[in-house]
């Protein structure tokens, strides 16, 4: 005997299960968002990348900031290849000395000494002749003057080291290795650790690549180059600090902070914490950051009224531009950028504040709104007499909802989830219209069964 067919358990078969499914949805999405580091979250890059890069106003152009290049024109005046060498890097600090710069940020690491084969030879050469007495010829005394002389120009790493302690305000970078084990400075060192909470940052590394010795010596700071780059190739976050061996060390950007400004470290140590010390950044406009161009630099002299205008007393970042030698940094919805100019704007976002938030109170305000938009919905829609209705106030929920995110973002800077709430307004919606459809047809059927028991005339 066939037992009789109980049909669909009650509780699953209540349309009240898929609005349910609908908004749970929405409301997971904005907490596991909220779980894994704020927005942009699953699914909304894309979208963070249209509405920063196309309804944000970009930063204005800077009046203190100015980016001197390595371009293709530099090289070429040069005759070099890159890296430089260590004589025409202090040549070219040399040159900026005169210009009496605010700070010279260099998007450079000096991790490696120059080869010294040639050096030694001519020291040796130069040994061998005082030893034997020919020096205290005049011949040989001139030769030895010169050889000496020629040795000492020849030092690029010493060279460098005194332009550096000549302009007295240099900032090289460094860099956080995240595949092996590198040193970490002692005390005293100008890369030295900053007081933020080391355990709570983004960027981790194990280890640091640091300038050489001489010149680190000589340096007034100096901070690391590493950027945070997503797996679609974008970088939205810059890292203000990276945790190695349980302290904070500072990024190029905030190292020049600190230095620039001492009497405000605690505001700018304060922004530099946001986002766990990598806050989604404001984009500059493309012509944002003055250029010029190391050629001109070694070629004119401090009489140049032109390049004066541009240098003196400004903070000038240093790095290469040339063609397919810089980092191929992409920010939203521009193209490759050098890595220099993402710490110049870096800089630029920390002393103004203009940093996007995405965690704490503003995750918070994301899953808070996205519980009260798909409640409000759920309450709505069991008011509303047609599927017409329940479409309308959906549609004006997601309206409110868009203009709420966008208000966030423009005003405090707050950058809440939009995809959760969305996808919860769309999933309910579809949910009510699906119980309405299938309600409506059993009231068709009801009515069929009713007048089919009616004989016609």
């Amino acid at each position: 005997m066939t037992p009789p067919d109980r049909g669909p358990l009650p509780l699953l078969s209540s349309p009240a299960v898929p609005r349910g499914l609908g908004a749970g949805v929405g409301l997971l999405l904005a907490v596991v968002t909220a779980v894994t580091g704020g927005a942009p979250g699953p699914g909304e890059r894309a979208l963070y990348d249209f509405t920063v890069s196309r309804l944000l106003s970009p930063l204005p152009q800077t009046g203190d900031l100015v980016l001197v290049e390595v371009d293709d024109r530099a090289l070429a005046a040069l005759g070099e290849r890159w890296p430089l060498s260590r004589a025409t890097w202090a040549r070219a600090f040399h040159a900026l000395e005169g210009y009496h710069p605010s700070a010279v940020v260099v998007d450079v690491l000096f991790d490696q000494p120059e080869s010294r084969d040639a050096l030694d030879l001519g020291e040796d050469v130069l040994e061998r002749l005082r030893a034997s007495g020919l020096a205290d010829t005049a011949e040989g005394a001139k030769l030895a003057t010169e050889l000496e002389a020629r040795l000492h120009a020849g030092d690029g790493d010493a060279r460098l080291a005194e332009a550096f302690s000549g302009l007295g305000n240099v900032l090289p970078g460094s860099m956080a290795l995240s595949d092996h084990d590198g040193a970490l400075p002692g005390d005293g060192d100008s890369l030295a650790p900053v007081p933020l909470p080391a355990e709570g940052l983004r960027l981790k590394a194990k280890g640091l690549t640091l300038n050489l010795a001489p010149l680190r010596l000589t340096a007034w700071g100096s901070g690391t180059l590493n950027v945070l780059v997503d797996a679609d190739g974008v970088i939205r976050r810059y890292p203000y600090a990276v945790e190695v061996g349980g302290r904070a060390w500072p990024s190029l950007a905030l190292a020049t902070a600190l230095r620039l400004w001492p009497e405000q470290s605690e505001a700018l140590l304060r922004v530099a914490a946001t986002d766990d010390g990598a806050p989604l950044m404001r984009l500059p406009s493309p012509d944002w950051l003055p250029h010029v161009s190391l050629a001109d630099v070694l070629s004119a002299g401090p009489s140049s009224v032109g390049l004066d205008l541009a240098l003196r007393e400004k903070i000038v970042f240093v790095g290469v531009t040339a063609t397919g030698l810089h980092g191929q940094s992409t920010l939203p919805g521009q193209l490759a950028v050098p890595g220099v100019e993402i710490h110049a704007f870096a800089l630029d976002n920390l002393r103004s504040g203009r940093v996007l938030r995405s965690t704490g109170r503003a995750a918070l305000t994301g899953v808070l709104e996205t519980a009260v938009l798909l409640a409000v919905l759920l309450w709505r829609r069991g008011r509303a007499r047609t599927l017409g209705a329940v479409v309308g106030q959906a549609a004006l929920l997601l309206v409110a909802h868009t203009a709420f995110v966008g208000w966030l973002l423009v005003e405090p800077g707050w950058v809440v989830p939009f995809l959760p709430g969305a996808v919860g307004l769309v999933l309910v919606t579809l949910a009510e219209s699906v119980a309405r459809t299938e309600d409506l047809q059993r009231q068709r059927d009801a009515l069929k069964r009713l007048f089919g028991r009616f004989p016609r005339g």
